[in-house]
């Protein structure tokens, strides 16, 4: 996907917002929004938005020194995901479709983005709301027969809290298809960008207990694959099947050919044009581009 210049207010918006949570220096603030107006002007609108976001907030870290703003706010909704387990655990298991509705807990789960908005996420609203939600995009069954003949998963994550979701669904999926023997690798970001989640993020919520973890080696709030580290550009060509999460890995991966699905909430009107789904819906969508 490329950047469309109704982008640009939206980037402005987090770089405004993620300044205000790092600082209380005005002076701080206009030197950060300056410098990234003037970036803005130099922009290729062939790259995908988290290339420019990339940019975005390294220029906030070298303004301000601080290179994890979103620090404290990925361990609360890590915390606060973990404190629900339980509830997530009794939600699934009382549904007559356990493992659809892990999928779409997992997909609720990506309401937790402080790119889309810096402010409190309920998440005892989303998990108690849940059984009310559909997926507008609705390839879960094609999914599944997917599933059932592959064996090496690669599941890209995208937000500390929303990680959690992700560790229930994984471990749904392999408690109802052991047959499979489901290999499960999941990358995380290389380094700390808004509140997407890293190594750090995936070991306190115990995803290494049931997947190997890798990392992107880069710190874009997305899937570059050219960026990327060896390791995940291994798991990515010897995966059978890609589960991506969240809107930046969409909008990084949306013209690839291999086997993926996108699971996202729709949070903008160009990716909601783009993938022809309302503001606010919940996708589960598989690669129109994969090469049977």
């Amino acid at each position: 996907m490329r950047t469309h210049f109704s982008c640009i207010p939206c980037i402005l918006r987090q770089t405004i917002e993620t300044v205000e949570l790092v600082t209380d220096k005005p002076e701080l603030k206009e030197k950060v929004v300056n410098k990234v107006l003037n970036y803005l002007t130099t922009i290729k609108y062939d790259v995908p938005p988290p290339v420019i976001g990339k940019e975005v907030y390294r220029i906030i870290h070298q303004v301000t020194g601080n290179h994890d703003p979103y620090h404290e706010l990925k361990i609360k909704y890590n915390s606060l995901g973990l404190a629900y387990y339980d509830d997530l655990l009794k939600i699934v298991f009382r549904n007559p479709e356990p493992v659809l509705m892990a999928a779409k807990l997992a997909v609720a789960g990506n309401v937790i983005d402080f790119g889309a908005q810096v402010k409190e996420i309920d998440i005892q609203k989303t998990i108690h709301t849940v059984e009310d939600l559909y997926f507008e995009i609705n390839d879960f069954e094609r999914f599944i027969e997917d599933l059932k003949q592959s064996r090496k998963i690669l599941y890209l994550a995208d937000n500390a809290g929303e990680i959690v979701f992700d560790r229930l669904f994984i471990e749904i999926l392999q408690r109802y298809y052991p047959e499979l023997g489901l290999e499960f690798t999941v990358a995380v970001r290389g380094a700390p960008i808004i509140n997407d989640a890293t190594r750090e993020d995936a070991l306190m919520v115990g995803m290494d207990k049931i997947a190997r973890i890798v990392d992107s080696g880069d710190d874009t709030p997305a899937t570059v694959l050219d960026q990327a580290s060896d390791e995940l550009k291994q798991a990515f060509e010897q995966a059978d099947l890609v589960i991506s999460k969240g809107m930046g890995n969409y909008e990084t991966l949306d013209e690839r050919h291999e086997l993926i699905y996108y699971l996202l909430r729709v949070k903008c009107p160009v990716v909601s044009k783009i993938i022809n789904a309302k503001e606010g819906s919940l996708v589960f969508k598989r690669n129109e581009d994969f090469n049977d």
